[in-house]
């Protein structure tokens, strides 16, 4: 069946009345020319004008023809055709990325499928048909770009792809990296197999930096299908028998892995930037000292260049990256990091019997958590924050917003014995790192990381749907735009060759 996706475009068929006026403004009344004898032209000129009318009344017939065919274009025209659901038992399912060692894994399952009748497609946008005999020879290459589709993303597509009452088969490895979306809710029940690849262990390059003796500091990310591990070392790139290549272009260091069999040859920006945090105090002398206690431990552990300063006056230079503001008193407007503001939040304090919970990647007292016994109260407006730290009850401690394209941690608690135990928590430096060096360890699931996922974790959620059977999908659509266009063409070659030939003539 024939269909316009944008019907209202057939109002551009009015143009064809610019060619009528241009054929009807050219017509022009004949000249009366004086001969002696008429006899000999008579006939042959009464056959020309005949001819001439022809050719005229042709020309305007493609000309109109070629803009109805032109609004047809711009309706977006398709054909419409009933799909044969009972014809097509199924779907096979298998991405390009690791076609060869999937299908190598499944080749019973997917061996009886294929003499069931079910076809073939790639999983990927599209889900492109093949033979997968002629799609396994032609499949040279199992690394990929690793630009790849979050797994749940693909089945949200297939979901508006497949046909109705068509039975999926899906095979995949089983890789956590692959998930980074939320698990979708689908209507159409699939098969979905996975399994562990064979190159199971990777290792990669997370950051890198210089330290106060300018030697580089690396963190080495090793992962494998149970766990991801960091390690940090000190290189020195220049050794004769160093992993690692360093690169120094436009000013930038940057450092890989030599050998891609020791790990990813995906280069790494090292940080040279000295970060410089500000701690401001008036009243709270105590909590100042807690809080650089911590900062040193983690300039020590993190080998860092961290240059810290205490000020307990307002003029505090326009340089720093960081700056605590432990004080009650409204900051000045001319005072400004250039990273972010960790600032003490005033309100009525409320006494509570309750505990500090950190981030659960962060925090190692899992049952007990950090005693909490104040805090100032979370006001009930506030909006656009995100919640870092949380009491017992699930309410903010310290949340995180965008203000004048800065970030602000507002604290509701203090750095103090008398408030929670945070300060005698081993997790006290551990839970700042975070916050000073946000991309020490990125919250990103690396593409290089091999760690699975069981399989009741990697399935989407199926719902039934209710009412009538939807109708979705039991008509295939065919865009016919590429026809329109050939015959558009084709009719503007016909209608220049007629109008050269007329004006030869």
């Amino acid at each position: 069946m024939f269909q316009l996706i944008n019907p209202l475009w057939l109002f551009a068929i009015g143009g064809i009345s610019i060619p009528l006026i241009i054929h009807l403004w050219n017509i022009k009344k004949g000249k009366t020319l004086k001969i002696g004898s008429i006899s000999l032209l008579g006939e042959r000129s009464r056959q020309s004008a005949r001819s001439l009318k022809l050719i005229d009344l042709l020309l305007l017939f493609l000309r109109c023809l070629l803009l109805i065919i032109l609004a047809l274009i711009l309706a977006g025209p398709l054909w419409n055709s009933k799909i044969n659901t009972s014809a097509n038992k199924g779907w096979i399912l298998i991405e390009k990325q690791n076609l060869k060692e999937t299908s190598s894994q499944f080749k019973k399952e997917i061996d009886s499928l294929s003499k069931l009748g079910y076809e073939f497609h790639f999983f990927e946008p599209g889900f492109q048909y093949a033979k997968l005999e002629d799609a396994l020879n032609q499949n040279k290459s199992e690394i990929g770009s690793g630009q790849l589709l979050p797994y749940w993303s693909l089945i949200k597509l297939l979901e508006d792809e497949i046909p109705k009452n068509t039975q999926v088969f899906l095979f995949t490895p089983n890789l956590l990296n692959r998930l980074v979306t939320k698990r979708p809710l689908v209507t159409h029940p699939i098969q979905w197999e996975t399994y562990t690849p064979s190159d199971s262990i990777t290792t990669w390059i997370e950051n890198a930096w210089f330290n106060e003796s300018d030697s580089i500091n690396v963190t080495i990310a090793s992962s494998s299908p149970i766990k991801t591990t960091f390690t940090t070392v000190t290189i020195d790139p220049a050794a004769k028998n160093s992993p690692f290549e360093l690169d120094i272009q436009n000013g930038k260091a940057s450092l890989k892995f030599k050998d891609k069999k020791q790990g990813d040859s995906l280069p790494v920006t090292i940080d040279t930037a000295t970060i410089r945090i500000a701690i401001y105090t008036d009243k709270f002398k105590n909590d100042a000292r807690y809080l650089k206690a911590a900062l040193s431990a983690i300039k020590k552990y993190t080998g860092r260049k961290i240059k810290l300063t205490e000020y307990s006056t307002i003029y505090i230079p326009s340089d720093q990256n960081i700056i605590f503001w432990l004080s009650e008193t409204a900051i000045p407007s001319k005072i400004a990091p250039l990273d972010l503001f960790f600032k003490y939040e005033k309100g009525n304090i409320e006494v509570i019997n309750s505990k500090l919970n950190l981030s659960p990647s962060m925090s190692s007292i899992e049952k007990e958590g950090i005693k909490l016994f104040k805090r100032n109260a979370y006001p009930e407006n506030s909006i656009g924050g995100f919640s870092v730290w949380e009491d017992g009850f699930g309410k903010p401690i310290l949340d995180l917003k965008m203000e004048n394209k800065l970030s602000v941690f507002h604290f509701y608690s203090r750095f103090n014995p008398d408030w929670n135990e945070l300060v005698w928590s081993n997790d006290f430096a551990k839970a700042l790192i975070p916050i000073i060096i946000p991309e020490q360890h990125a919250s990103e699931i690396h593409p290089s990381d091999k760690r699975s996922v069981r399989q009741n974790q990697i399935a989407p959620s199926f719902i039934k749907e209710s009412g009538k059977a939807s109708a979705k999908n039991t008509e295939s659509q065919k865009s016919l735009k590429n026809q329109f266009w050939l015959a558009l063409i084709s009719i503007f070659v016909l209608e220049r060759y007629l109008t050269f030939r007329n004006n030869l003539s």
